[in-house]
């Protein structure tokens, strides 16, 4: 299974749980109210521009980007349930038992649960804590122990407000 088709399959149950989620606090639906440019720029070594929305009425994600001249490229911030982290942890269990070897999950230690899930280059940090649950992914051209390394400051730092 190629890298890109298991990044694709990794991500429907993500959006899938978020758009299927009540509106709660801003703090759990704004994404973009969640982190700061300086906190994501602190966190990935270079300057980001400040977070945008994927579409200006869905704001549970949020995306910085940098100015592409750095092996950073963007972050994202994703708002969820704690269903939709349940959901996609299991799937995400299954995508690494069949992706033969090129994904697995490892434990990240942070929130009530947290996983890195790891497919080829790509990494993305899922955190739950309480009913709130979200994904954090920095986009980049790095080694996958230092995008882990960034998504923990980042998650750190969401978890702070949750």
């Amino acid at each position: 299974m190629s890298t890109l088709r298991l990044g694709v399959l990794c991500a429907v149950p993500f959006w899938l749980g978020a758009v299927a989620v009540p509106a709660v606090a801003q703090a759990d639906s704004d994404a973009c109210a969640v982190l700061t440019a300086a906190q994501v720029g602190a966190a990935v070594g270079t300057a980001v521009h400040d977070g945008q929305y994927v579409t200006p009425t869905f704001k549970r994600t949020c995306t910085w980007t940098t100015d592409g001249k750095t092996d950073v490229k963007f972050v994202t911030l994703l708002l969820q349930t704690d269903t939709a982290y349940d959901g996609g942890k299991q799937m995400a269990a299954m995508m690494a038992g069949a992706s033969g070897g090129k994904g697995k999950l490892e434990s990240a230690g942070v929130g009530d649960d947290s996983y890195y899930f790891v497919a080829g280059t790509q990494v993305g940090l899922m955190v739950k804590k309480g009913t709130m649950s979200f994904k954090v992914a920095v986009y980049a051209t790095l080694p996958v122990a230092k995008k882990e390394a960034m998504e923990l400051a980042l998650a750190k730092e969401v978890l702070a407000k949750l």
